[in-house]
């Protein structure tokens, strides 16, 4: 299954973090109007909250079937390859970036411990610092597949409800508990568990309703006039404070994370009633769930392109911002700073799609072709 409609929101919330990141990176050597934006920050916030409410629908409409220990194996074994090598391979090249900083002993060595971390992708005690920041993200996205992988282990046909009771029931516990927990129990009672299960209740309705487009319409157009809300106000942006209390995180994950789920909702019903005329069109709607393109067919491939690429684009980019501020300081800023914004945030782009075509697809085209012992005959 590949819905158009979930690849372009993949590739406008990948934009939305690489955007709030040139914003803050440029403010190191200039401030611009940018900067001074209420938005600057809520825009990448937002862009995550798509990324797991998304990942919550893909992850049933994909998996909701599967049974068993073979299955579950199956299960663990395609996340860990779509996910993994990619990200050892950005944090390879991020350390290897590090080399003459670390030979200059200008940063403290690697210590073993920040190494298995960067390794197991959830959360560590003493939560060592992550050699890629963005990283916080997958954390997250790999717990709830390990909840997952449990569920199809344990042969339950009613996955959407236990989640329902499990994950809400975390939140739920984080709140009531939420001046006792300290540490790794934080991270697993986090309020943002519950946009993964937004995207899993939206797979569920999707499953077993085929609304019209007004239907699909009517949840597009609020979740886009709150998510816009949200954006511009930053109400409820707990990216924005330090140390946010436990209240403003819950505040966010039901607020953003409901304006999240509005739009995903919204995008995944109309392309499903096929009668969008805005990027696609019902034409021989088959099993892959994937319409012909209409209208402007350039920009639609760039959407979906972007899209394609938003696992590259979100690993990769910071370190392309990295390479770009050496090139700053070495050789002095030079543009405007809110010309600058725009350009670093192109040329990060661009960057994360090369290395999209040359490690990416590559690489898991390479392991699509290598399953692992347990599926050999």
């Amino acid at each position: 299954m590949n819905l158009k409609s979930i690849q372009m929101l993949r590739g406008l919330a990948a934009l939305l973090v690489v955007y709030t990141h040139s914003i803050s990176q440029i403010g190191i050597f200039a401030l611009g109007w940018q900067q001074r934006m209420p938005a600057r920050i809520s825009l990448g916030t937002f862009g995550v909250d798509l990324f797991f409410v998304i990942s919550g629908f893909v992850i049933y409409i994909s998996a909701c079937h599967l049974r068993g220990r073979m299955a579950s194996l199956s299960f663990l074994w395609h996340r860990f390859r779509r996910i993994n090598p990619t990200y050892y391979i950005a944090v390879l090249l991020t350390v290897i970036t590090w080399s003459p900083s670390l030979i200059r002993q200008q940063r403290p060595p690697i210590t073993g411990w920040e190494a298995l971390s960067w390794t197991i992708l959830l959360p560590f005690p003493g939560d060592p610092p992550r050699a890629i920041s963005q990283a916080w993200t997958l954390c997250f996205e790999w717990f709830f597949y390990l909840l997952f992988f449990l569920l199809i282990l344990a042969r339950t046909k009613q996955k959407a409800r236990i989640l329902c009771w499990l994950l809400g029931g975390l939140a739920l516990l984080g709140w009531l508990l939420r001046n006792y927990l300290s540490g790794l129990l934080v991270f697993y009672t986090d309020p943002l568990l519950l946009e993964f299960l937004m995207g899993v209740g939206i797979g569920y309705a999707w499953q077993r309703w085929n609304p019209g487009g007004r239907t699909a319409l009517c949840l597009l157009w609020p979740g886009l006039a709150l998510g816009l809300f949200f954006i511009l106000t930053g109400y409820g942006d707990y990216q924005a404070i330090l140390a946010p209390p436990a209240s403003v995180k819950y505040l966010h994950a039901i607020f953003w994370g409901s304006a999240a789920a509005l739009i995903v909702a919204g995008c995944v019903f109309l392309e499903k009633s096929g009668t969008s005329n805005i990027f696609f069109r019902h034409q021989n709607f088959g099993p892959d769930l994937r319409p012909d393109l209409v209208g402007k067919p350039r920009f639609a491939r760039l959407l979906l392109l972007l899209g394609d690429a938003s696992y590259s684009i979100y690993l990769f980019h910071l370190l392309i911002f990295g390479w770009i501020a050496a090139f700053y300081l070495r050789v002095g800023f030079f543009l405007n700073p809110d010309l600058a914004i725009l350009i670093d945030a192109a040329i990060a782009v661009a960057g994360s799609l090369f290395f999209y075509k040359i490690i990416e697809v590559p690489l898991l085209r390479w392991l699509r072709s290598t399953p692992p012992r347990s599926a050999k005959p």
